[in-house]
């Protein structure tokens, strides 16, 4: 190992990515495959009360912490909420902001395009849902030595 992999940051020691360099055949038979499975993706609009166990959240959470960010900062925070009295306080906050969209935010043309899936303002499923996973940006960092600002690239 050289001494790259050494390296703290954010308090955790990096490990160097190390490739796997496949053989042709498999790179084309796996990109395949990972075709086959996103491709059965679709956003839902239904939602189930099944319990889900805690510990299923916590590897998904885990799982989406790895994802690639600028300097490798996973600029966010996740938040699992199972809580019936914080997901309805979820719900309203989520409605009004929802309402202010479909009332002035949003355009004639983006509403009729929403309409052949029929979502509208109000989110029931969010007191549904035995779980609700919230994602916040994190801005920046703050640490004994000051503040570090995290890395986005953000369209308007």
């Amino acid at each position: 190992m050289d001494s790259k992999s050494h390296i703290l940051i954010n308090g955790h020691k990096h490990v160097a990515y190390q490739s796997n360099v496949l053989p042709r055949e498999e790179i084309i038979k796996q990109s395949k495959a990972f075709y086959k499975l996103l491709n059965k993706r679709r956003s839902v609009r239904e939602y189930s009360n099944a319990p889900v166990p805690k510990e299923v959240i916590e590897a998904l959470i885990k799982t989406a912490s790895t994802a690639p960010s600028g300097a490798h900062k996973q600029p966010w925070t996740f938040c699992a909420v199972s809580n019936p009295f914080l997901k309805t306080k979820i719900k309203e906050a989520a409605e009004a902001e929802e309402k202010e969209s479909y009332e002035s935010r949003m355009s004639d043309r983006w509403k009729k395009d929403l309409e052949p899936l029929g979502t509208d303002m109000h989110k029931p499923f969010l007191e549904k849902a035995p779980w609700l996973i919230i994602v916040f940006k994190k801005v920046h960092d703050i640490s004994d030595s000051g503040e570090k600002i995290n890395y986005y690239y953000e369209r308007y």
